[in-house]
């Protein structure tokens, strides 16, 4: 996922929310990467009751603000605007839309941890979601949720899921107690069944390359 730098043009819209132009094939394309309208494109796209065809009907007029203005800058080649679909929701969202790209377990999920955001977001840094949620770029979400230290309930749900984390046994088991606490707060704050959008199981993975050819049949 790219992160935009200090010098990006960001686009507040009429409608709500924000745009970043996105460049292609020399033209600029304005995305909407605000972190409200990306979380509800990744939700979306997980969506596993709704029809792929709906998830397609909908989603290119949430991700883009301009639809027709990212048609042209395909000069209406289905195929190019399935490109750019594919290259725009990798590059903005971190979504793996065709399945071919590296995972990690995620350590978070946007909906399970949706309290934990909400809380650690003001502890930490003294924000109110609801205050930001569709001005904040969603890379600039993405490095507020991974800054926020071991003090607040969500840096410290992130630590003890991360297998990284995980003390390493010391000689003649002198530090058992620690590895039994690390293993007992490491089950305690598992994830559940779903996944974060930077990092999908299995299931999600199908979904997301289903979403991805509805994408591209609607754009035929």
């Amino acid at each position: 996922m790219n992160a935009c730098d200090l010098t990006s043009l960001r686009v507040r819209l009429e409608e709500g929310g924000s745009a970043t132009p996105y460049p292609w094939n020399g033209e600029e394309v304005l995305v909407r990467d605000d972190a409200q309208t990306i979380l509800k494109c990744i939700a979306l796209l997980q969506d596993d009751e709704k029809p792929e065809e709906d998830k397609a009907a909908e989603f290119i007029p949430m991700f883009f603000a301009d639809v027709r203005e990212a048609f042209l800058a395909c000069d209406y080649d289905p195929r190019e605007f399935g490109r750019l679909i594919e290259s725009a929701v990798w590059d903005v969202c971190g979504i793996d839309l065709k399945g071919d790209k590296p995972h990690e377990e995620p350590l978070w999920d946007p909906v399970e941890d949706a309290a934990y955001i909400r809380i650690s977001f003001r502890a930490e840094y003294g924000i109110d979601w609801d205050d930001v949620r569709d001005k904040i770029g969603f890379s600039e979400f993405i490095a507020l949720v991974g800054g926020c230290s071991m003090d607040t309930p969500l840096g410290r749900a992130i630590y003890y899921r991360n297998p990284k984390t995980r003390p390493k046994p010391a000689k003649k088991n002198a530090n058992k107690k620690e590895i039994e606490e690390w293993e007992r707060l490491h089950r305690a704050y598992a994830l559940g069944r779903r996944r974060s959008s930077h990092g999908t199981n299995e299931g999600n993975d199908a979904a997301m390359r289903d979403a991805f050819a509805a994408l591209k049949r609607a754009a035929r």
